[in-house]
């Protein structure tokens, strides 16, 4: 089963909302407001993922933590996996 890293999320920030490189963080308690990007960024992450992988993010989830995050898309994952 794939797993999603913050590493990937990260690459999706860049290439999807414009993220600078020198903005990615590994820091898993981080936020999208922490790296200065706003709801439209944050709408174009979950459209991305659930096209990529095929999880949902509910709006809920709209200030998740990059951790957070990551544990949301494995745990549609492993979901679908089964």
């Amino acid at each position: 089963m794939p797993t999603f890293t913050i590493d990937e999320l990260m690459e999706i920030l860049v290439v999807k909302t414009g993220l600078p490189r020198s903005a990615v963080t590994a820091d898993p308690g981080a936020t999208l407001g922490d790296v200065d990007l706003d709801s439209l960024a944050q709408l174009q992450v979950r459209a991305e993922i659930e096209d990529r992988y095929g999880v949902a993010l509910e709006d809920e989830h709209a200030h998740a933590t990059f951790g957070e995050l990551v544990a949301l898309v494995n745990e549609g994952l492993s979901e679908r996996a089964r």
